[in-house]
């Protein structure tokens, strides 16, 4: 069974209104949208690289607590919206100051060389934008 991490880049606004109202989230979903700044990383496959690092680097493979941003950039320690259910949790929250800091973070632990995700969260970043997520 696959496991699959689903990221929506949004402006504020968007974001304050899924808070309120977790049915928008859908919205930002629909590959279709014209508005849709959508990534998907296969969730098993970056947990399998992360502890097989945390193991190599640190000598523990709890990645989670190895790689904090990266915890945070899965939705460890977010903000949820417990309205709306991914599949393997409720959506989570970045708001555009921690899409920032969590891209640093990503930067500073090394996985902008690894995963694409390090990219998305910088371009996210880069435009001011917040984050919308969940592991379905």
């Amino acid at each position: 069974m696959s496991m699959w991490l689903n990221l929506a880049k949004t402006d504020p606004v968007r974001l304050r209104e899924a808070r309120a109202n977790p049915e928008l989230i859908d919205a930002l979903f629909d590959a279709e949208s014209a508005e849709a700044d959508l990534h998907e990383e296969d969730y098993r496959l970056l947990a399998d690289i992360a502890e097989g690092r945390a193991a190599a680097e640190e000598g523990s493979a709890d990645w989670s607590s190895a790689y904090p941003w990266l915890a945070r950039a899965t939705g460890q320690g977010c903000e949820t919206v417990e309205e709306y259910d991914f599949g393997y949790g409720p959506a989570f929250l970045l708001t555009p100051d921690e899409v920032r800091r969590t891209a640093d973070g990503l930067e500073r632990e090394g996985w902008s060389r690894f995963l694409e995700l390090g990219a998305y969260y910088a371009k996210a970043a880069a435009e001011g934008k917040g984050m919308i997520g969940g592991v379905s």
